[in-house]
Order: C-alpha cells, then structure tokens, then sequence
C-alpha cells in the first residue's frame, strides 16, 4: 500500500507536501529501489519552500486526487528540496534547458528509472489560459510515449545524460585580447549597448541584480579605472534597486528579482545568498555614495539578518523566507491605500500627527494610490525617482525614515511568510565574508559594530553546526550529506581568509591552506573543477558536475576559488596554488568575457596582472589602534593581509610576487607610503 513518506522529514519544503494524495518519496536508495524493482518511470519534482509557483503548482495539481491516481499508478515519485541537493537540482536544470529551453522551480523531471532524464520542464499548469500544455495533458503524454515508443525515450534520455556528462570537456572558444586581460573600460564598453538608461542595471524585464558584477565595477571605480560615465549609471544602478519594490522599505533586505524593468514587482521570496550580494555591494559602493539611502539599507539589512534570519542558540542563518503569506504572494509586504494611511495615523512615532500632515506627499513619494501598482488594488512599496531631489533632504529623508518605521509596526500585526529554518553552508560563509566587507569598507561606526556583532555571534557556533570532526563540512542542517560539495569548502575558505585579515587570528588562516589544497587535490580533475570529490564520482546516479565560471544566484564557487588561490599563493608562498589549476585559469578566462554581466567574480580573478597582488606583512598589534581600522577602506580585495606578532616589532612590508617594494617601522610610515601628501 502506497503512501505519503514526507510528513516526519526536516525539511520545511518536503513537508510542505506531506498532505498530497500523492505518494511522494523523499530522495534515497529506497525509491530508487522502488523504480527499478517496479519497472517505473520516475517522476522528480525540485523546489524550495519560498518558491511563489512550486506552491501554485502543489495547490492546482499536487493536491488533486485524479493528477495523484495517476501518477501513483504509473510513476515513483520523488520529491527533493533544492537547496539539500543543490548538485541534483544543477543536472536536471541543464537537462531542462536541453530539452525545453528553459530553467527554473518547480522542475518538473521525468527519468527512467536509473534517473537517465527523457523529459524535464518547469511548472504546468493545471487548466490551460492560452495554449500551454497542462500538467494533466502532459502526463498523459509522457505515458503515451514511454510505453508506445520506450527505445526512442531511452536514446533521447542517453543523449541527454552523454550532454550533460561530457560538458565541460571541450576546450574554451578563445577570445581575441592584447594584455593580460581587457581592461575594465573595454568590458563596460562592451557592454554599454546593454544598458537601461531609465533603470539602471542591464537589458530589461525580469530584472535580477548582478551583485558580483556591480561589485567588480565600484572596485575599479575605487581603482580610478573605469570612468565617471560608466560609474554614474553603476550608482544609478543600485540608487534605482534600493528606491524599487525590490528592496523591503519597511524592513531591509532584498527580494529576489523583479518581473518588470524598473525593480518594481518583485517576486518576493528572500534568499540568504541575496542579502550577502546586498551587503557586500552596498558596503563598497557607499565609499563613492554615502547616500543615507545605502547606510540605511545596510542597517535595516542587518537588523534584518540578526532578527529574522538567525538562530542565536544554534548560531547560524537560515535559507530563505517565502513570497506568499495566507497563500497569497506579497500580501504582507503590500498595502492598499487605506491600510497605507492606516499605518501612518497608527504609528506609535507619529508625535503631533505629523505622518497624517503629510499624508499626500508621502504617498505620493511612496507611489500610493487607490488603483495601486500590485493586484488587488495592493500597493508595492518604494520611491519614485522623479521625487528624489524632494526626499534626500534632511526633513525629507525623516520622513521616510518615520513612513518605513509606520510600516514596520503595521506588519507586526500580519502574519508574516514562513522562514525555512535549515542552514546551509555556503550560504552561512557567504553571509559570514559579506559581513567582513562591512566590518572592513563601511565608514560608519555604528554599522560597523552591528556586523561585528552579528559576526561573532555566528563565528562562535557556526563550525559546530556544519563541519563533521573538525573537518568535514556537512551541506544542510536538515541531513547528513555522506558526499561533501565543493562549494561549501571553497565558501568557508573565502570566509576563514576574510576573518583571518579582519582578526589576525591565526586558527583562521591555518585553515585556508589546507581547504585550498584539499579541493585542488580531491576535486580537479581533467581541467575541471567537480562539485563532489573525483574519487567518488561514481557513487551516485547522476553525473559528477562540473563548477562554471558564471555568477547564478550568487557568486560563481569556481571564480571564488581562483581568486582564492592568486591571494593564497601570495600569502602562503605557495606558487602550487596557481600552477595546480593553471588550466582552469585559462578556461575561465575566455569563458567569462563571453557573459561579463554574469562573470563578476571571474572579472575580479583576472582583472588584475600578477605584479598587482601584494601581501601587506604588518604588526598585529595595529588591529586595536583605530587609525589602522579606518585605513583599511583603502585596501581591496587584491591585497592580503599577513600579520605578525610583536617580536617582530612595528616593522612592516609590502611585497609583491617576487620581491618587496616597501618597507618601514611604525604606523605612521606605512600610511604616509601608500597616501601621496597633499
């Protein structure tokens, strides 16, 4: 007798489909078993729990009894949540692309039983609107072909699966260059055709933002590289996101992306990834525009991470929050106009009725109206551009500040989206770097002392929650993963060396070396870097994948662990670390002048020559002196940071790959070489 296997599993997602009539199976061995004692095809859905359309779909089709009789009839199904087996969900998406040209949740796979995938989509609805193929229809399709026409569905599924094993193998399509590299102005050239000038940010709807990128470019924009042309619509960028829908106003932090071009509409599921891409880029671009704009954002954003997204018992962040409340996508982020002016005239900071004084100018700064911009006559909260010279003045930006601090008390009294309380590890390290940018580039104190402490905070008890006897990181705290993933060593690298170069402890920067040598030695293989350990690439049903060199959802783990090995070889004196991956070197290189938008980390890699790396040797002792702590806005990431103890004295060094080009004693030397007098 068939039955539901989610109800007791931890992930919030799985559970979330505990009550369909469907027979769903969590990922193992045992339904695998299941699929191929029976001679049954497998059907393998892939979501998230804050995934606005794998929730319409579970309610239009998953929980529809003749959709259930079916597929417990003829299929095993399985049902994984992306972000345990984020390596599953990579394979079928790029099967989905082959097959239909498209990505994304829920994934909607249908294999053979050893999980060979002959066809892959995305959501089907269940009643048509226009032509599209409902899920009922396609279901009836798929069996029709499976059993009518089972040799052309196995070549079709071999096909596939040798696409997707053999990707990567190819070598590079070079691209013509003089240099080393392009320069950052050639790149922003090239890519200037792409720009929305109304907007911000680059080509149109759905508008997603490029953090790795915009990051690379306010770093060259630091460097003096790139032009006031080029750096004023960067800024214009990020002004348009944080004015948007996209960004929260009432409580910090940013949504996904937007459905339409102006960073209006968002689809409003928060990641954990995303915040980490916000904080690190705000935290840079606010030494070109301290805007209180962007330090506000920054402090919301934080306040955000430590009250909403962090277990302080356990000592981690959590995934994701979801889009919908009350099963309704944005309802507790929108406001109809009398629920806008409800939560002004309620506010508790409304002294002299001042919010309802200036009711009409806040909304209309606010872009409220009856008809609203959202369905429902609901209201997306943001700015408009064309007020901006009104609100960023003193009085201007108080009231905003009170307009955000009245819809932050409204909300207290809905009810809010679920948070998925699992941790996952690279995404905890992102969060963990993105908190040392603003510890080390952000000039406001007050700021400053939020990131720290939300930073040891975490630092205390994240080890606990993800490595497995010291050494082993564990992906998910929802199960134990027996396969290690790649990325998680790479992210808990970047952030032990960033702590390392924020605290001068050594137990951090002992462990760089010996994660950075472990992934290249358990995982490069054939010019590629794998997502599980060469050695075990037969241990699963689906292929080894192969890292690329492009920013997803966050920065790309492969561009990370180049940059990583440059900085380590320098820090470490360790040349092995790039001539290890040498071939990985040039392999991302052309590939990532192919999509620069979506290459930022890569750009950082290869931007700078060898000669532009430098290891700054100096006193530990300087990290308590608060000269030293606001000098280092002035250090970008191509500097590492090597301290040493007081038997050295307050000597200091510059070096670079082969020799050392600056030294002194104190200080005072060391600023005064590297600040020209004025």
């Amino acid at each position: 007798m068939g039955h539901n296997r989610l109800k007791h599993e931890k992930s919030l997602y799985l559970r979330q489909h505990a009550d369909n009539p469907i027979h769903w199976w969590p990922y193992g061995p045992e339904a695998l078993q299941k699929a191929q004692d029976d001679k049954l095809p497998i059907f393998l859905s892939i979501g998230y729990s804050a995934c606005h359309w794998c929730h319409v779909m579970a309610t239009e089709s998953f929980a529809d009894q003749e959709i259930a009789e079916i597929i417990n009839k003829h299929f095993v199904a399985i049902k994984i949540d992306r972000e345990e087996y984020p390596e599953i969900d990579n394979y079928y998406q790029k099967a989905c692309h082959l097959y239909s040209h498209n990505t994304g949740w829920p994934l909607s796979a249908f294999l053979l039983p050893d999980m060979r995938p002959f066809f892959v989509g995305t959501y089907f609805p269940a009643i048509a609107k226009q032509k599209e193929t409902t899920f009922g229809e396609l279901l009836a399709e798929i069996l029709r072909v499976y059993k009518g026409d089972h040799p052309k569905v196995l070549e079709n599924a071999q096909k596939v699966f040798e696409a997707i094993t053999n990707e990567g193998y190819q070598p590079e399509e070079k691209v013509d260059f003089k240099g080393h590299f392009p320069s950052p102005m050639a790149i922003m050239d090239a890519i200037k055709k792409f720009q929305d000038e109304t907007n911000g940010g680059y080509g149109m709807a759905p508008k997603f933002p490029n953090f790795a990128f915009y990051e690379w470019a306010v770093e060259q924009i630091l460097e003096g590289i790139i032009d006031k042309t080029h750096g004023v619509h960067i800024v214009k960028t990020v002004e348009t996101m944080l004015m948007g829908g996209i960004y929260d106003h009432a409580r910090g932090g940013i949504h996904r992306y937007t459905t339409d071009a102006a960073w209006q509409i968002p689809h409003f599921e928060k990641m954990l990834y995303d915040q980490a891409g916000l904080l690190r880029l705000l935290s840079k671009i606010s030494l070109i525009f301290p805007s209180p704009l962007v330090y506000d954002a920054l402090i919301n954003t934080l306040d955000y991470l430590q009250n909403e997204m962090f277990d302080e018992d356990r000592g981690y962040f959590f995934s994701n929050q979801s889009a919908d409340s009350e099963g309704i996508e944005g309802l507790y982020f929108t406001f109809s106009e009398e629920e806008f002016e409800d939560a002004m005239n309620n506010s508790p900071d409304n002294q002299e009725d001042f919010l309802n004084k200036n009711m009409e100018k806040i909304k209309r700064w606010h872009k409220i109206s009856e008809k609203g911009n959202f369905h429902s006559k609901l209201n997306i909260i943001s700015l408009d551009w064309k007020h901006r010279e009104e609100f960023f003045t003193a009085d201007g930006w108080t009231l905003v500040r009170k307009t955000r601090q009245a819809l932050a008390h409204a909300r207290k009294g809905r009810l809010p989206p679920k948070t998925d309380t699992k941790g996952v590890a690279g995404h905890n390290f992102l969060i963990m770097s993105a908190l040392c940018d603003v510890i080390q580039y952000c000039k406001i104190d007050a700021i400053k002392k939020m990131a720290r402490t939300i930073f040891d905070q975490a630092a205390d008890k994240l080890d606990n929650n993800f490595l497995v006897n010291g050494e082993t990181i564990n992906h998910v705290t929802t199960i134990e993963r027996g396969i290690p993933y790649v990325e998680d060593y790479i992210f808990y690298a970047d952030y032990q060396l960033r702590a390392y170069e924020l605290t001068g402890e050594d137990q951090y920067k002992s462990r760089v070396f010996s994660i950075i040598k472990h992934i290249l030695n358990k995982y490069l293989a054939e010019d590629n870097c794998f997502t599980r350990p060469v050695e075990l690439s037969g241990h699963e049903n689906y292929p080894n994948q192969r890292l690329h060199s492009f920013d997803n959802s966050y920065r790309s783990p492969l561009s990370v662990l180049l940059f990583l090995a440059r900085k380590s070889a320098l820090l470490f004196n360790a040349p092995e670390l790039t001539s290890q991956s040498e071939s990985l070197f040039e392999r991302t290189t052309h590939a990532c002048l192919k999509n620069p938008l979506n290459s930022g980390e890569a750009l950082r890699t290869f931007t700078y020559p060898d000669d532009a790396f430098k290891v700054l040797s100096i006193p530990k002792t300087w990290l308590k002196q608060e000269t030293f702590l606001n000098f280092l806005t002035y250090f970008l990431p191509r500097f590492v940071f090597n301290y040493h103890e007081n038997k050295e004295g307050d000597r200091w060094q510059i070096c670079g790959q082969s020799k050392c080009e600056l030294q002194g004693d104190g200080l005072d030397s060391f600023i005064k070489a590297l600040v020209p007098a004025k």
